[in-house]
């Protein structure tokens, strides 16, 4: 309530003080076209016609302002301006015709007492009304072209917004996708086959840098095909399976025609990786993580075998993909249990969106 009455409050200083400005340069050409002719001057006539100026002002600007208002939320802007402006041009021009008859007419019932019909009194309102719409273009002129530079710079600062919360999401995004941990233990399990298994450790070493190169290359990306994901994550699991003996499994199962499809960098991996953190996995408990695709969603799903505790969460969580999504589509990823099974599921993103 409160923004509202500003609002209104700021809209009658305007109003005022458009009729102020009008009700002293209008009288005072008609002050300075009468010194020009030699004609006398008359405080009283050239008082009641500036009342009279501001009255007429006061009563157009009020029903223009509401004209003005009213189309600028029926057709807002970067929405048919051009019908807009010739909408508002005729309205505000049609308003202020009437008003000024209907203002002149009452004026010269109660002082002027013309008759209708004479010739006089249908100059005076055919100048009247011309005058008032001139006035009125003029000042319609000036506020739709202020309300464009309005909307003009607020678009760029909205984009320059937009730009930068992207910017901030995919930099704090692969920054924190892979997490801390995953380098600790894979370096610790490296460190491990180099005495145990040499050749693991050449292929582990393999995988290794192609994950951290994959990282490198995303980093100025904001979507990559599905298939580029896949190779990624099978580079990933791989190195994840050996630390886990095997007990981890990974099924892709995605058909060819699905792989050229988008998502946002590294957003599988957060999934699995997710999945890894939060589920128990030994040689009792196996985990099997399930890979598919299902119309416009990648799904990622995991019978729940919950860690009694749980690692630190990466920082990027499930809002931040949400975020980075919300930049290409109105689908927004999902996460719920179902039955004994965590189900997550990502938009899968075509290359014209």
């Amino acid at each position: 309530m409160p923004i509202i009455n500003n609002k209104k409050s700021s809209i009658l200083k305007v109003i005022l003080v458009i009729c102020i400005l009008v009700s002293i340069v209008i009288p005072s050409y008609f002050i300075i076209l009468q010194k020009l002719k030699g004609e006398p001057i008359t405080i009283d006539k050239n008082l009641v016609g500036a009342i009279f100026t501001f009255i007429v002002t006061a009563c157009i600007a009020s029903a223009n302002f509401t004209v003005f208002y009213f189309i600028k939320k029926k057709l807002p802007w970067q929405k048919d301006n051009l019908k807009r402006i010739v909408i508002e041009l005729l309205l505000t021009a049609f308003n202020s015709s009437v008003i000024m008859i209907a203002l002149v007419l009452i004026i010269n019932y109660f002082f002027g007492h013309s008759k209708v019909c004479d010739p006089d009194l249908r100059v005076s309102i055919f100048e009247n009304v011309i005058v008032a719409n001139i006035v009125n273009l003029i000042v319609m002129s000036i506020l739709e072209g202020i309300y464009i530079f309005e909307q003009w710079k607020q678009s760029i600062l909205d984009s320059e917004k937009l730009m930068r919360e992207k910017a901030e999401s995919q930099y704090a995004a692969l920054k924190s996708q892979i997490n801390p941990h995953f380098l600790f233990n894979s370096l610790n399990t490296l460190s491990s086959l180099i005495t145990t298994s040499p050749d693991k450790a050449v292929e582990f070493t393999n995988r290794f840098s192609k994950i951290y190169r994959y990282v490198l290359d995303v980093s100025d990306k904001v979507l990559v095909e599905l298939k580029e994901e896949i190779q990624f994550i099978n580079n990933y699991s791989y190195l994840q399976k050996i630390r886990f003996n095997n007990n981890l499994i990974v099924e892709i199962k995605i058909d060819s025609k699905e792989l050229n499809t988008f998502i946002p960098p590294l957003s599988l991996q957060f999934l699995i990786e997710n999945a890894i953190k939060h589920n128990e996995i030994s040689n009792d408990k196996p985990l099997t993580i399930i890979v598919y695709c299902d119309k416009d969603f990648l799904i990622v799903r995991n019978v729940l075998q919950n860690k009694i505790s749980v690692e630190p969460s990466s920082g990027i969580g499930l809002n931040n993909l949400k975020e980075r999504y919300a930049h290409f589509t109105d689908l927004l990823p999902e996460f719920y249990i179902s039955g004994n099974e965590y189900i997550a599921k990502i938009p899968l993103l075509k290359e014209n969106e």
